[in-house]
C-alpha cells in the first residue's frame, strides 16, 4: 500500500512486509492534498510506492492507488 510522506520524511521503513522502493508525485504537487504521513507534519507528500506498485507504475501505467487504511486514495503524474 502507498504511504505520502514528505521530502524531510522520505525513505519510509516498511511494515508487514512491505519494502518502498521509490516515490511518485502526486497531481499538482507540491500544490496537492496529499500531506505527509507523519504525526504532526504538514508539508505536502510525496507517494511511495512497493515493489509491486513500481512494477504496475512502470509497466501496466497505473496512475491511482490506496492508502493503507483505504480511507481515500490518490492520483499521481
Amino acid at each position: 500500500m502507498a504511504l505520502s510522506r514528505c521530502k524531510v520524511h522520505e525513505n519510509p521503513q516498511g511494515r508487514n512486509g512491505n519494502e518502498y522502493v521509490t516515490n511518485v508525485e502526486p497531481i499538482n504537487f507540491p500544490d496537492t492534498s496529499s500531506i505527509c504521513g507523519r504525526n504532526n507534519c504538514n508539508n505536502p507528500g510525496l507517494i511511495w510506492l512497493t515493489k509491486e506498485e513500481k512494477k504496475n507504475y512502470d509497466d501496466d501505467k497505473m496512475r491511482i492507488f490506496n492508502f493503507p487504511n483505504s480511507a481515500t486514495k490518490v492520483k499521481v503524474k
